[in-house]
């Protein structure tokens, strides 16, 4: 589950490039919202929890710590980011998000798998 939670976080904030805090926790809060049809109220508590989260890991990324401080920090945020969208989103909702979650980190894995072979 850590490394779950540590590659979502990762991939979120790869994916994301040069974009402010605000501008990747509206990207990511509005495919959230498509995904999960959620309500404007469930929006704006998401919006709230992606950008903390993502400010946070900001933080972590520019400073001294190490790789693997770092790395750890970033699950801790996963692990908190998700105990609070628990709190906002339906049951069926945080289900299909886990679900979406298994998928994307299962296509990963298995490109990292690919490029690993093409490198060997």
């Amino acid at each position: 589950m850590k490394k779950i939670l540590m590659l979502l976080a990762l991939a979120l904030s790869i994916s994301v490039g040069a974009q402010t805090a605000e501008e990747r926790a509206t990207t990511q809060t509005d495919k959230m919202k498509t995904e999960l049809n959620l309500t404007a109220e469930q929006y704006t508590k998401v919006y709230d929890i992606n950008l903390g989260i993502i400010i946070k890991n900001d933080d972590t990324k520019n400073s001294k710590y190490s790789d693997e401080v770092k790395k750890e920090i970033h699950r801790s945020n996963e692990h908190a980011r998700r105990a609070m969208l628990k709190d906002v989103l339906t049951a069926a909702q945080y289900e299909l998000l886990e679900k979406k979650v298994k998928k994307a980190l299962k296509k990963k894995k298995r490109e990292r798998a690919k490029n690993k072979e093409v490198k060997e």
